[in-house]
């Protein structure tokens, strides 16, 4: 075999195998690294919305703690189209995931775009069947109050002080909200 200059890709194929030689060093490490990060990287398909908060935000936490939590990538609503006592924010990096400010402190989180689980599972987009399986008994089934063929499935904590409520239609969950037992009654957000 000539010798060939460092950078270059050799391949050698013996009984069938494709096998990578004399590949530098030090790209091959960046790259690991690289892939290392971006499978490791939270997404928001990883954050898990639960009753008491959703990846580092806490219920009860403040609009300061909650910008620094996530390093200040916030969207806010308009200002003017709440008010000063209930209004919400979003992440940048986590679309489809609402954060409901209540009296200056999170009191709910809001879920509409499927890839965005509770901890037992559950997104948008999955069946009444499989929340109420996945939840059983502790399930409080009631009317939807706009869809005809939709329901609310509200689950609570075991102290009553947190839940998560699913809104179905046709069947299907077509959003979620998880936090403060009170704030998920809230059936249009803020209004």
């Amino acid at each position: 075999m000539s010798a060939e200059p460092r950078h270059a890709l050799k391949y050698r194929i013996e009984r069938g195998d494709i096998l990578l030689s004399s590949m530098p060093k030090q790209p091959i490490r960046g790259f690991l690294l690289l892939l290392f990060f971006a499978a490791t990287a939270p997404a928001a398909g990883n954050w898990r919305v639960g009753p008491e908060g959703v990846g580092p935000l806490r219920i009860g936490m403040t609009l300061a703690q909650i910008r620094e939590a996530l390093h200040r990538e916030l969207k806010e609503d308009d200002p003017h189209s709440g008010s000063e006592d209930c209004f919400y924010v979003q992440s940048k990096k986590h679309l489809g995931t609402q954060f409901m400010i209540l009296d200056g402190k999170l009191a709910r989180t809001d879920v509409t775009e499927a890839g965005i689980f509770t901890p037992e599972g559950i997104q948008v987009g999955d069946s009444e069947a499989k929340v109420r399986k996945l939840y059983g008994s502790r399930v409080r089934v009631s009317a939807h109050q706009y869809f005809d063929n939709g329901q609310y499935l509200t689950v609570l904590a075991p102290d009553r002080r947190y839940g998560t409520r699913f809104e179905t239609d046709n069947g299907k969950v077509t959003s979620y909200y998880a936090g403060l037992a009170s704030a998920i009654e809230y059936v249009e957000g803020c209004l």
